[in-house]
């Protein structure tokens, strides 16, 4: 009997597993993952990042934006322009040693692609409609033009156990993130809330535009006497101060489409993570306040999220 009962949360790992490797992200956002299921502003973010060593990090993102009305041909200017960004990321990790505890993070890393019709939004926007039946959106020829895309993006993190270190069922993320560049510049402040099982092998999940890519490797290196599955909720609140979005600003050297931005953005996000051996997945529901002035209503979206470690 006492063998049963410590299964679900004592499960022995037989094998003696790799220290570092590289670990393999893929998260996919998109707005037909959430409850709404409404096709328009951000509608959907891609990103693939490889965490080769202990630090270092790289990343493949796209971003796709369309306005709330995709079968007008011209959309009024009172809407959010079509848009799209693919952009490329080298990003630097560490965790920090405080006394011992190795309670915080931080990641800089530089982005750098194009803003345009060279993002191939269009394309894979179109692809993708075609793939699920549904109407292709029909004012992609008003898009923002081409630009450089580069951005630098500092990040902090501080996890807070709230049931000490032999429980580990309860910790608090806090975070900062300062973002400069023609992608995004901005501010963003948030907290995460978790509780489950072996919360320290992750940093929590962020969003695609706001948190950097990195992975630390050695959430997925199981020591041979510890649990093999883990698991958690989160729920995020993040507060963004926008200096710049090009979503809504456009293009940063030529006239383009614009819309009147909103200074102050809020976020909320709730999700769970299920750990097993070396892989991971997250599912997540985000809930955005309005952008802009002339935005309809809030925005909401979801993502899934894989990992894996080889």
């Amino acid at each position: 009997m006492g063998a049963a009962q410590d299964l679900p949360l004592t499960l022995k790992s037989p094998l003696r597993l790799p220290r570092p490797g590289t670990v393999l992200s893929l998260v996919e956002e998109n707005d037909k993952f959430a409850p709404t299921n409404k096709d328009r502003y951000y509608t959907q973010g891609l990103r693939l990042s490889f965490n080769t060593d202990e630090n270092h990090y790289w990343a493949l993102t796209q971003e796709i934006n369309t306005p709330s009305d995709t079968n007008n041909p011209t959309p009024p200017d009172t809407d959010m322009p079509y848009s799209g960004a693919l952009y490329l990321t080298y990003g630097y990790g560490t965790i920090l040693e405080r006394g011992g505890r190795r309670d915080c993070l931080f990641t800089a890393e530089f982005q750098f692609g194009v803003i345009g019709p060279a993002s191939g939004a269009k394309n894979v926007q179109n692809k993708f409609h075609d793939l699920v039946g549904i109407s292709r959106p029909a004012g992609w020829d008003t898009q923002l033009p081409n630009e450089p895309a580069m951005n630098v993006n500092l990040e902090f993190k501080r996890r807070f156990d709230l049931d000490g270190a032999k429980n580990n069922l309860r910790d608090l993320i806090a975070r900062g993130q300062l973002q400069v560049g023609t992608l995004r510049t901005e501010v963003v402040l948030g907290a995460q809330y978790r509780w489950g099982w072996d919360l320290d092998r992750s940093w929590g999940h962020g969003t695609i535009r706001h948190s950097n890519a990195y992975q630390p490797i050695d959430g997925f290196n199981l020591p041979t006497d510890g649990p093999v599955v883990s698991s958690w909720f989160f729920l995020d609140a993040q507060t963004e101060v926008v200096v710049r979005n090009y979503a809504t600003d456009g293009t940063n050297f030529v006239n383009s489409r614009s819309v009147d931005r909103r200074s102050v953005v809020l976020q909320l996000t709730a999700g769970t993570t299920f750990h097993f051996y070396h892989l991971s997945g997250t599912y997540f529901v985000s809930l955005r306040t309005k952008e802009f002035e002339t935005q309809e209503d809030f925005h909401c979206f979801g993502g899934l999220k894989a990992d894996i470690k080889f």
